[in-house]
């Protein structure tokens, strides 16, 4: 149901499954070296850490998330209001993690703390995709199978948000993501359609709220 390789040690793949376990594999050797039983129902959504090879962020049906440390098979658990439909870890933060939930909310997590720092009611349906972007501080997208994308401000831990577009065609949406060399550049992953292109930059609320220029070709 999910898969993260973990960029810091290229040879490792997590994989997580309706049978509740996650597998973590080798791929030198093609072969799971671990196995992990914290959830209680499908693990659907996986994120390693982004400066901690070990640590592994985890959401499933069981409407938790879990942060395990991969060399001890240690975890904490979170509550969240629905099943985790999505989890990434906050670029600018170390600490935080974000979960978007079949509820649809999208929910803010410090790893040192037991309650979240906030949730945002994000969406009528549930939150299928969350991203954001080293080169743009505190700017948060979501997207959802209500066939809307929305532009969130959540610095200092004040959400808030920015503009939002409905792709009324697309079905619903399942993902997106920013381009790495054009921040404002957002792919979105639809039912139909295909794959959705949307510079946030043409957009005036996004500008104003991160006193950001006139995208190219405006």
């Amino acid at each position: 149901m999910s898969l993260s390789w973990n960029k810091l040690t290229e040879n490792v793949i997590a994989s997580g499954s309706a049978d509740c376990s996650i597998l973590l594999w080798d791929l030198e050797t093609g072969s799971a070296k671990e196995c992990l039983t914290h959830h209680n129902d499908k693990v659907q959504t996986l994120c390693w850490h982004l400066a901690e090879g070990t640590t592994l962020l985890s959401g499933g049906y069981d409407n938790t998330c879990q942060v395990t440390d991969c060399r001890t098979k240690n975890s904490k658990s979170w509550t969240v209001d629905g099943e985790v439909e999505h989890l990434i870890w906050d670029v600018s933060n170390p600490f935080t993690f974000l979960a978007g939930t079949s509820n649809g909310s999208a929910v803010c997590i410090d790893i040192r703390q037991e309650k979240p720092l906030y949730t945002i009611a994000a969406h009528d349906n549930e939150v299928s995709g969350l991203a954001m972007t080293k080169l743009i501080p505190g700017l948060l997208a979501t997207c959802s199978a209500d066939k809307t994308v929305k532009v969130w401000q959540i610095s200092d831990n004040r959400p808030s948000c920015v503009t939002s577009r409905a792709f009324p065609e697309a079905g619903s949406l399942h993902c997106l993501s920013f381009c790495p060399d054009y921040p404002t550049m957002l792919a979105v992953g639809a039912l139909e359609g295909g794959l959705l292109m949307w510079d946030i930059a043409s957009n005036k609320e996004f500008r104003d709220a991160f006193n950001h220029p006139v995208a190219q070709g405006s």
